[in-house]
């Protein structure tokens, strides 16, 4: 083969150590075409630059009018807890801390579930903001259905149940809170930064006709300049600390924010409920119905994924150089060997369109409709204790703390889709697999409609992107 048979004449992006953090995060792309530079600038990187200027006055604005938090019932904390994006840290996995921790408060013959929030702990903090690594245990009712027992404050080496009154309800606001960061900033990325890799290789070392090439670069526009942007552009919320940054919300500089990604990635010794990052072959277990609805789309794309790789020939050349240089960039996945061992094959790269697609989508959906008044990034008192008096609601989020979090949901968290999974079209020329195509399409609307039926609404398949483009 020829140079001119490859996207970019065997020229195109390549992983390497990330610059930030070469030892403590995944690798990063950083050398792109000017051509994808372009695509990104005049459509993702120019909403940006509009709405940047435009809602900064107007959510000033509205801080200053409604400023501080809501109250949130006992009710909303639990639905936030085990039917959101937070359901994935819900855990069987207590490790002896934990049962140290909860004694007193478990039961003979029950079974019980943690959510641990320790990366918390590695957040730097501003001055007159506060923060807290929780613990929150919950017991089983019923098939993936849970009820709060009680939350263990760090800070203060506290549990807290809703009988302790202020400081019960200022202890929600310290879990939602950290929540919030490790769902955005130590589990979301994994759906994000370790796919850079695949992305890059596959622009470069598949030909531009190969199956598989057609099947991944459907799916991979607009993501290697925006995973750019976000980990190296000085404007972004994980780049330097600047007075004029009106969208940067977290509670702390930059620096223990970044460092929540590297929790993530490397994991956290001694705690089960925070391995180091491996490629998965399926999307990980959630004990919620958030789970159903992720693996009820993952079986679609599973399926179609089978269908495809089935036409490619055991042993191919270009597929085994592939896995062979992702290997090397991203833990756990098969090399030229193990890819075409069983169907290691169909496995790799449908959890790879499930994560860029549906994976990726929810969550940012799931947390875009999150209420800023009740799932704080910045909390103005001290975490709880016994006999804590919560100050006035109104105290405890300032208008630019408003202003900064909402903006920060339309610019960054709050999903706007550019391309969309169910209009995807891989230029397929084998017919089969163009049927193939037709009949995956088919099985996607049939599985949205099915779980509309089954009152799991948390998206439509219409709002679901085709790449990772926010």
């Amino acid at each position: 083969m020829e140079p001119k048979d490859f996207l970019y004449g065997r020229k195109g992006p390549w992983p390497q150590p990330c610059p930030d953090h070469p030892y403590g995060e995944s690798p990063g792309v950083i050398h792109l075409p000017l051509g994808e530079w372009i695509d990104w600038w005049s459509t993702v990187g120019l909403r940006f630059i509009i709405q940047w200027p435009l809602f900064t006055p107007i959510y000033f604005l509205q801080g200053l009018f409604n400023p501080g938090l809501k109250k949130v019932t006992d009710e909303e904390f639990h639905q936030y807890l085990t039917n959101s994006m937070m359901a994935r840290f819900i855990t069987p996995k207590m490790d002896e801390v934990d049962k140290k921790i909860f004694a007193s408060h478990m039961k003979e013959g029950k079974d019980y579930y943690v959510v641990d929030l320790e990366p918390v702990r590695v957040v730097q903090l501003f001055k007159g903001i506060h923060a807290s690594p929780t613990k929150t245990l919950l017991v089983k009712t019923d098939f993936e259905k849970f009820e709060v027992v009680c939350v263990y404050m760090e800070k203060t080496e506290t549990v807290l149940v809703p009988a302790d009154g202020d400081a019960w309800e200022l202890a929600k606001y310290f879990v939602l809170q950290g929540g919030a960061l490790c769902a955005t900033m130590v589990v979301h990325p994994l759906q994000h930064f370790p796919m850079d890799s695949i992305n890059a290789i596959t622009k470069t070392a598949l030909p531009k006709e190969h199956t598989l090439f057609k099947l991944l670069h459907a799916h991979m526009r607009f993501t290697l300049p925006l995973e750019n942007a976000v980990l190296n552009f000085k404007m972004s919320l994980l780049h330097d600390d600047k007075w004029w940054k009106t969208y940067a919300p977290f509670p702390g500089p930059y620096h223990g924010i970044r460092d929540l990604l590297v929790e993530g990635y490397r994991g956290i010794r001694n705690n089960d409920s925070y391995p180091p990052f491996t490629y998965p072959r399926r999307p990980p277990k959630i004990y919620s119905g958030y789970g159903v609805f992720l693996d009820a789309y993952f079986e679609d794309i599973y399926a179609f994924v089978s269908e495809v790789t089935k036409t490619i020939t055991p042993g191919d050349t270009c597929v085994r150089d592939w896995a062979n240089y992702i290997a090397q960039w991203i833990p756990g996945f098969p090399n030229g060997k193990e890819i075409f061992e069983g169907t290691t094959l169909t496995e790799v790269v449908a959890f790879y369109l499930w994560d860029v697609t549906v994976g990726h989508t929810i969550d940012h959906h799931n947390y875009g409709q999150m209420d800023v008044r009740k799932v704080a990034l910045r909390i103005r008192q001290e975490p709880p204790k016994k006999g804590t008096k919560m100050k006035s609601l109104k105290k405890l989020q300032s208008p630019i703390d408003l202003m900064k979090y909402k903006l920060a949901m339309r610019l960054f968290f709050r999903p706007t889709v550019m391309t969309r999974l169910i209009d995807v079209d891989y230029g397929f020329k084998d017919q089969n697999l163009v049927e193939a195509q037709k009949v995956f399409k088919q099985n996607l609307r049939a599985t949205d409609k099915k779980l509309k039926e089954q009152g799991l609404t948390y998206m439509d398949l219409n709002d679901i992107a085709n790449t990772i483009q926010f």
